[in-house]
C-alpha cells in the first residue's frame, strides 16, 4: 500500500497545465488557547459538562429504570464537544495553501484539495494579531463569519453544497496562521489590478 503524498507531489497532480505558483504556506504552529479564542474554548467546555451534568441528573433520576446505552449516547456527545476544538487545532496544522497565477488553493490535512479562480476571488481580508501568523479571508461571504467562527472556517471551506458538479470549488476560503501573509495579500491585489 503507498503511502501518503507530500504535499509537494498532491499539488503537483491538481496543478493545471503551465499553472505557476507564486506564493505558498502551511498553518504555523499555534496554541489550542490562543488570546482570541481562550475564552470561547473555555465557555464551551464549560457550557459542554454543566449540560452534560444536568441532562444525565434529570434523565437517572426520575426514579425510573433508565438505559446505559441513552447515558452512552449522552457522554460521548458530551466528550466529542470537548474534543472538538483539540481536533479543529489538528486539522489545521495539517494544512497547506497556495496561490497560482489562476487560483488560490487550500489543501486540508487528508489532502483534499478547495480552491478559488483568482477572477472569482471578489474581496479578501488580511487578518494580523489574531493567531501565530497572519489569516488571509478570502471571498466577502465569509466577512461577516470569520469574527464569530474563524478556526471553523479554515477547517471548512465555503463550497455550494446544492452543486456536486464542482467538486472542490470554493466560494469562501481561510487561510489560517500562515507566514507572509502580506505577501499573498499582495499576490492578490496584483492579480485584482492586472
Amino acid at each position: 500500500m503507498a503511502g501518503k503524498m507530500t504535499a509537494d507531489q498532491a499539488l503537483s497532480n491538481c496543478l493545471r497545465q503551465g499553472e505557476r505558483v507564486l506564493w505558498q504556506s502551511g498553518t504555523m504552529s499555534f496554541p489550542l488557547l490562543e488570546k482570541g479564542e481562550s475564552w470561547k474554548i473555555i465557555g464551551k467546555w464549560i457550557g459542554t459538562v454543566v449540560v452534560t451534568a444536568v441532562l444525565l441528573a434529570l434523565y437517572t433520576g426520575q426514579g425510573r429504570e433508565w438505559s446505559a446505552r441513552a447515558v452512552a449516547v449522552i457522554l460521548l456527545i458530551a466528550v466529542v464537544m470537548l474534543l472538538s476544538p483539540v481536533i479543529e487545532r489538528r486539522s489545521l496544522l495539517g494544512q497547506r495553501y497556495w496561490i497560482t497565477d489562476q487560483r488560490a488553493i487550500l489543501m486540508t490535512r487528508d489532502q483534499t484539495f478547495y480552491y478559488m479562480e483568482l477572477s472569482e476571488i471578489d474581496d479578501f481580508q488580511l487578518l494580523r494579531d489574531r493567531t501565530a501568523g497572519d489569516c488571509l479571508v478570502l471571498g466577502g461571504c465569509l466577512f461577516e463569519e470569520v469574527d464569530r467562527q474563524l478556526r471553523w472556517r479554515a477547517c471548512h471551506p465555503k463550497t455550494d453544497i446544492q452543486n456536486d458538479s464542482q467538486r472542490g470549488v470554493a466560494q469562501g476560503l481561510a487561510f489560517f496562521s500562515v507566514e507572509d501573509g502580506a505577501g499573498a495579500a499582495e499576490c492578490l491585489r496584483q492579480h485584482q489590478t492586472a
